[in-house]
């Protein structure tokens, strides 16, 4: 299952696509892809 995360880091928005994996009985997020900030990604979509 892939799913879009947003990280604040000092303020500033950043959007990755991750994917969960299970490892050990542990579910673990995977990044796939880093997206953008949030002003590169609107002007993408």
């Amino acid at each position: 299952m892939a799913f879009i995360r947003k990280k604040i880091i000092k303020g500033k928005s950043y959007y990755y696509l991750v994917k969960s994996i299970r490892k050990n009985k542990a579910v673990r997020q995977k990044v796939i892809r880093y997206l953008g900030k949030s002003a590169d990604l609107a002007k993408k979509l």
